[in-house]
């Protein structure tokens, strides 16, 4: 399925029954084709068909899902983005990597 395919269904999902916080979810990018699925805890370690060549980029995530459709859409935005950089090799690194993050407690 195409991009906006793509997001067409995790839309419906959404509305139809929202995964868990707990839900593994798998996604993957085949050219320019994606596919996602909701991977059952057995088979987590196994998500691809046998018959298929490995994906270009996957990925397996767990959040909260947010339900407004604008914040749904950045959610999904930034998925893909970061499945993204996965084949493109792009650093998506948000924080500096010498500094630490402003919860970390700080040893003086």
């Amino acid at each position: 399925m195409k991009v906006d395919e793509l997001f067409a269904s995790f839309e419906a999902l959404v509305e139809a029954n929202r995964p868990g916080r707990d839900d593994v979810v798998y996604l993957e990018r085949r050219g320019d084709e994606y596919g996602w699925r909701i991977v059952p805890l057995a088979g987590a370690a196994d998500v691809s068909a046998p018959d298929q060549s490995a994906p270009d980029a996957w990925m397996s995530f767990s959040a909260s899902w947010p339900g407004d459709p604008e914040r749904l859409r950045a959610f999904f935005d930034d998925l893909l983005a970061e499945l993204e950089s996965m084949a493109t090799h792009a650093d998506r690194c948000r924080w500096p990597v010498e500094e630490p993050w402003p919860h970390w407690p700080h040893s003086h």
